[in-house]
C-alpha cells in the first residue's frame, strides 16, 4: 500500500514538472490551422478552426485565467442546412486542444508556498459530437471538466465529470442569467478572409460570453482518492449554482477548404 501510495505521488510530482514545462514553452499556435481536417466539398463540408487568444472563468468571484490555453480544429458536415452540423474531430483526437495554465494562489491561496503549485486543464466531458458551433451565430455549446494537477492533488482530481460536466454555451449577445447574475455581453469580432486556405474565411477578436452554468463539487482529489475534496471545494467555493459564475473568451474563428 505504501509503495502505491508512493508512486502515485512521484507519478504525480513528474507530470506537474511536465505540464508546467509544456505550457510555459508552448509557442502560439498559426492561424487558422486546419491540420487534419479532409473537407473539399462546400456545400457539404468545412474544415474549422476556433482558437482562443485570452479567457477568464469566474466561480463564485475565484478568477482562474485561461490564457491561449484552448483550441477546437476539425471538420463541420452537413446535409441541407448548413447551421445543422456534426462536428468531426481530426483523426486520433477529440478536437479539443488545452494547455496546461496556474490556478492563482494554488491549493492554499499563497504562491511562494512550496508545492503549493495546482495546474488546470480544461478537458472535454464527453465524445466530439458533444462539440456544438453555431456557424450563423458564432455560438459554441461543449460540456466540459477541469482537471486539477499537483502533488497532493493527484492526477484525476477533476471539477466536473463525464456524467456530470460543467456545461456552456458561449455566445456573442446577451445573456440572460438567473440572479445574482447581470446579464453580460458578447460581440462579434472582425470578419476577414484568409487567401492562403481555399473558400475560408473567419472572424477575429469574437468575445463569447456564458454566465448560467453551474459548477458542480470536485471528485478523486488527493491521490485519486478524494481524500481532499473538502479542501478544494473550500477553496473554490464549490459547487456552485448557477448564476454565481461566468465565463469570458476572446477567440478567432475561421472556415475553410483543406
Amino acid at each position: 500500500m505504501k509503495r502505491r501510495t508512493l508512486t502515485r505521488v512521484v507519478v504525480a510530482l513528474a507530470a506537474t514538472t511536465m505540464l508546467m514545462a509544456v505550457g510555459a514553452g508552448a509557442a502560439n499556435a498559426v492561424f487558422p490551422d486546419f491540420t487534419g481536417c479532409t473537407a473539399t466539398d462546400p456545400e457539404h463540408e468545412a474544415c474549422i478552426d476556433i482558437q482562443n487568444r485570452r479567457a477568464n472563468l469566474n466561480i463564485k468571484g475565484f478568477n482562474v485565467p485561461l490564457g491561449e490555453s484552448l483550441e477546437i480544429r476539425g471538420q463541420l458536415r452537413w446535409a441541407e442546412d448548413p447551421n445543422r452540423h456534426t462536428f468531426y474531430p481530426p483523426a486520433g483526437t477529440n478536437g479539443f486542444f488545452a494547455r496546461a495554465v496556474p490556478v492563482p494562489g494554488g491549493i492554499f491561496g499563497i504562491e511562494w508556498l512550496p508545492g503549493n503549485t495546482v495546474l488546470a486543464i480544461t478537458e472535454l466531458a464527453g465524445p466530439s459530437s458533444a462539440i456544438e458551433i453555431d456557424v450563423a451565430t458564432q455560438t459554441i455549446r461543449m460540456p466540459i471538466k477541469v482537471r486539477l494537477v499537483n502533488l497532493l492533488l493527484g492526477m484525476d482530481c477533476h471539477i466536473g465529470t463525464t456524467s456530470r460536466p460543467v456545461v456552456l454555451t458561449l455566445i456573442v449577445g446577451t445573456t440572460n442569467p438567473p440572479p445574482p447574475n447581470r446579464p453580460i455581453s458578447g460581440r462579434l469580432g472582425t470578419f476577414r478572409t484568409f487567401p492562403e486556405h481555399r473558400s475560408s474565411f473567419g472572424f477575429l477578436g469574437n468575445l463569447n460570453v456564458e454566465n448560467s452554468f453551474a459548477v458542480p463539487g470536485a471528485t478523486e482529489c488527493g491521490l485519486g482518492l478524494g481524500l481532499i475534496n473538502s479542501l478544494v471545494n473550500l477553496r473554490l467555493q464549490l459547487p456552485s449554482a448557477a448564476g454565481n459564475n461566468s465565463v469570458e473568451v476572446v477567440s478567432d474563428s475561421a472556415l475553410g477548404l483543406s
